[in-house]
């Protein structure tokens, strides 16, 4: 028989993973295949990126007309495909060798970073209306009960509380897809693309409200994103990776490239999406410079840089998109390493409070080392990944001869550089040192370096991009390309010129 390289691979195959984990669990290969089926798709997701440059592949599955399974896999989508089972099988990585914390190993989690995988990938594959929403509860209830996985009274809470806010997103997005059905008729989103024109301009405009506070809480932008630092500070920091790394970029992907499709007036599609970028980046920002606690720090952090990405790919000019796209690999390798970073210190120090860690990088100079690389990668200094990808982004403005949003990225920066080195500061300071030190969990067994080796990973891919970033360059065109292209896309679809 031979192989198909279908773009339903990357869906179905942790699906069926997750579904068959009693016999996983018999066999004792839970750990071996939460490492392995990611590592697989991501080697496969590689081995595609030539065959997309060329055309997209599509797969299409017809149930009853008009609804069906469309798959589309382009550049673009196949940039974040190839970027999500990186980060599931770094993190599968990481839990293998070292994870000591029960809530993080057997049959339940397996399950869930596998469907939430599955989830992230259909989020940006799909083509068609319905199944966004079905990819997007699964991806969604995924990650409500590994939030309350620890199963204590913050993971609970925070799990609740995740659960009932994005079940209100869902809700939102659900009846801007009923609209737009009852609208056009079409489930599929070449089709909505092409009949969308049609339909009375004040359903356009509701339909676009409904649709944007739906993705737009799940995106974690402002002025929903008020949720999240509570529930990455509820949150196992090792699954908080995922949240960070591949959840909120399928949502922001999906965000985007609706907009891009669906919105006839390309215009008013840049203005709302940056106004969401630089409201959700400066806002963020500056309530990192106020946070005591790590976790809660990181996710602010996050919430600026997911809006300094949106507003790179909101511009909707190629070279923007691409740097958005080079941002987005560029923070998903930093947010994994420090927030892997930070599960290691909580369980060496049982606290992530800032007073806490005073002196932690003494006692922990490997860990806190990389903290550090993180740190600098975020705040987008070279050698690093960050002053390449950010550098991309501000070019792309100045060649288009729009400085306002390369003030707004500077003076972010400034504010990153502002919390961040005070938090280096402090865990450098060596008043408090023997307080680290003394700590009961310091007694405990020092971490192997098998358990350093995705973070060094991490750090060394790094590294690689900030010098060498031409090794991407070729990708992220292609996949700016793709999401902007619209034309396009409804042709290879369709079969038929844009209107």
């Amino acid at each position: 028989m031979e192989f198909s390289a279908s773009p339903i691979w990357f869906i179905a195959l942790p699906m069926l993973a997750a579904f068959s984990s009693p016999l996983w669990v018999r066999w004792r290969v839970l750990d071996q295949l939460l490492l392995g089926i990611p590592l697989g798709l991501l080697l496969l997701a590689l081995g595609l990126f030539a065959t997309v440059q060329q055309a997209p592949l599509i797969e299409t599955i017809v149930i009853a007309p008009p609804l069906g399974i469309h798959l589309h896999l382009d550049s673009a989508a196949l940039l974040l495909v190839a970027l999500f089972c990186f980060a599931v099988t770094l993190v599968a990585a990481f839990l293998w060798h070292g994870a000591t914390e029960t809530h993080l190993r057997g049959r339940q989690p397996f399950v869930l970073i596998l469907l939430l995988l599955a989830g992230g990938n259909g989020l940006v594959l799909t083509g068609d209306l319905f199944n966004l929403y079905v990819f997007l509860e699964i991806a969604g209830i995924s990650a409500y009960v590994l939030t309350a996985v620890r199963d204590d009274r913050p993971a609970l809470a925070a799990g609740l509380k995740y659960l009932i806010i994005g079940s209100v997103a869902g809700v939102f997005f659900l009846l801007a897809v009923v609209l737009i059905y009852l609208q056009t008729g079409q489930l599929n989103m070449a089709a909505v693309a092409q009949a969308f024109a049609e339909i009375p301009p004040a359903m356009q405009g509701l339909i676009a409200v409904l649709a944007l506070i739906g993705l737009g809480i799940k995106s974690e932008l402002f002025p929903f994103n008020f949720w999240v630092p509570d529930v990455y500070r509820g949150s196992d920091p090792a699954i908080t990776a995922l949240f960070s790394g591949l959840l909120v970029k399928a949502f922001l992907f999906v965000l985007v490239h609706l907009a891009v499709l669906i919105w006839i007036d390309p215009e008013i599609a840049r203005i709302w999406l940056m106004t969401l970028g630089a409201l959700t980046l400066m806002v963020a920002e500056l309530a990192a410079l106020r946070q005591d606690e790590m976790r809660r720090m990181l996710a602010y952090s996050s919430l600026g840089q997911i809006g300094l990405i949106l507003l790179a790919f909101g511009f909707l000019h190629e070279s923007t998109a691409a740097g958005a796209f080079f941002h987005l690999i560029s923070h998903t390798l930093a947010k994994l390493l420090l927030f892997l970073v930070a599960a290691l210190l909580l369980r060496r120090v049982l606290s992530l409070h800032l007073d806490a860690l005073t002196g932690a990088g003494r006692v922990y100079p490997l860990t806190v080392g990389l903290f550090v690389v993180g740190a600098l990668c975020i705040l987008g200094l070279p050698p690093l990944s960050g002053f390449m990808s950010k550098l991309w982004i501000l070019q792309g403005f100045a060649a288009a001869q729009t400085f306002w949003p390369i003030a707004l990225i500077l003076v972010a920066a400034l504010i990153e550089a502002g919390y961040y080195f005070r938090w280096i500061r402090v865990l450098y300071a060596p008043a408090a040192a023997s307080a680290v030190t003394d700590s009961k969990t310091s007694k405990t067994a020092p971490e192997s370096w098998a358990t350093y080796a995705p973070l060094l990973l991490l750090v060394g891919l790094m590294l690689l991009l900030g010098i060498a970033p031409f090794v991407i360059e070729g990708a992220l065109v292609d996949a700016a390309r793709a999401l902007l292209d619209r034309d396009l896309l409804i042709q290879s679809v369709l079969g038929v010129a844009a209107q």
